[in-house]
């Protein structure tokens, strides 16, 4: 519950991100734009003196529109002057100053007064001149422009990082939803994974009741209790039932939503693990005429780690001693403490494995493709499992074949400290 909530807080956080980002984005491109347009702004106003400079020199022009204004009665020269010679050659020379700074829009112009100010419409993206007193020796008119296209410039002008800013709040969008995705079905096949765990592990409480039952009347037979090695058997019987019974009432209780291989560490007897390691083996080894030893160097043998998944690397370890061993099996376990370091050496005398197969066999899934592995049950797990687990207690396992013949797998463990 608390990684499904630590999820949930981390894709929460990232929402929030993402939003601050968008916010943070659209910002920043509204005020490139306004600068875009502030410059474009100062521009058309130094272009503005500059036209009304230049039109003050052309007499031909002044002339023209002092004129139309004077005996027309007009507060807009554009209305009488429109087909005339002079404001096509006035545009030309509006157009020729805009652009000397930069400015190549399609653009509208007009003299209209300053008096009227109600009467002339006055549509956006339209800037007007000081007065024209040195063109038309007159007061009170002024030289109006307005660029149709203003928006489309600015935008133009912003250019490639206008593009490239929308282009990246698309892809993280994107890229948040693909994770969301990702998250809701993790979260949905961890949901089922519980629901399959808890019902399989349920359906196990009944058998496991039944062989407890069957093989407490069993061991009371009298030719069982008189027999050393039926005894044996249904000691052994015993032992497993309660060992799986176990793990089954802990997969019950277990929450998978927070399950992690840095659980609470505890000290670990290895020397007591291998022992009961060896006994859970006996019986398959002496029913294949093999035999099982084990070997001590040193006092101290205690490691730190989580109990459960140490003995799960031990069993696998010894279990693929057992499959892989050859007839009869003979299999040599040696504990050797030293320098603060327990060195767990599973010595067989199979066939070993080929020096290109050695890393790959800790990968996952993966099975050696030689020899007569592949008649031997198996999913490539194992040595995966065991690779992770003695990771998580910090130390590492490697693998090499025997001159004598045979697989020396080797474990080595820092040694709890403080214990003699």
């Amino acid at each position: 519950m608390k990684r499904s909530r630590a999820q949930l807080m981390i894709l929460l956080l990232a929402l929030g991100a993402l939003i601050a980002l968008t916010a943070i984005q659209f910002s920043w491109i509204l005020k490139a734009a306004r600068m875009q347009e502030a410059q474009f702004n100062h521009s058309v106003e130094m272009a503005m003196m500059r036209i009304v400079e230049t039109l003050s020199g052309n007499e031909a022009i002044c002339s023209e529109v002092n004129n139309c204004l004077k005996h027309g009665g007009n507060e807009s020269c554009m209305l009488v002057m429109k087909t005339r010679e002079e404001w096509e050659s006035m545009k030309s020379l509006i157009r020729k100053d805009l652009n000397f700074y930069g400015i190549g829009l399609d653009f509208e112009f007009d003299i209209v007064s300053s008096d009227l100010p109600a009467n002339i419409p006055r549509p956006k993206n339209t800037y007007f001149s000081n007065g024209l007193e040195e063109m038309l020796e007159k007061s009170g008119y002024r030289l109006s422009l307005r660029f149709p296209e203003k928006r489309d410039f600015i935008i133009a002008q912003m250019g490639d990082i206008f593009i490239f800013s929308l282009l990246l709040l698309f892809l993280v969008t994107i890229s948040f939803i693909i994770i969301y995705n990702f998250y809701r079905r993790e979260k949905l096949l961890s949901e089922s994974i519980v629901d399959f765990v808890n019902n399989v592990t349920h359906e196990f409480k009944t058998p496991l009741t039944n062989i407890s039952l069957a093989n407490s009347m069993l061991s009371k037979n009298e030719k069982v209790e008189s027999d050393e090695k039926l005894s044996f058997y249904s000691s052994v019987i015993r032992t497993e039932q309660a060992k799986l019974n176990e793990k089954v009432e802990k997969l019950l209780k277990t929450d998978f939503a927070v399950i992690d291989k840095s659980q609470t560490l505890e000290e670990i007897n290895a020397g007591a693990a291998v022992e009961d390691i060896a006994e859970t083996f006996r019986v398959q080894i002496e029913q294949k005429g093999g035999k099982l030893d084990i070997e001590k160097e040193g006092r101290r043998f205690t490691v730190t780690g989580n109990p459960d998944l140490f003995y799960i690397a031990l069993g696998n370890l010894v279990d693929n001693a057992v499959k892989y061993s050859g007839q009869p099996p003979e299999i040599l376990v040696k504990l050797i403490s030293k320098d603060n370091r327990l060195l767990i050496e599973i010595n067989d005398k199979g066939p070993g494995i080929a020096r290109e197969f050695r890393d790959k066999v800790f990968e996952k899934y993966f099975r050696v493709p030689a020899g007569n592995t592949h008649n031997v049950d198996g999913f490539g797990l194992g040595l995966y499992q065991v690779r992770g687990i003695i990771a998580g207690m910090k130390g590492n396992i490697k693998i090499s074949n025997r001159k004598e013949g045979g697989l020396a797998v080797m474990i080595d463990l820092p040694l709890a400290p403080g214990n003699e």
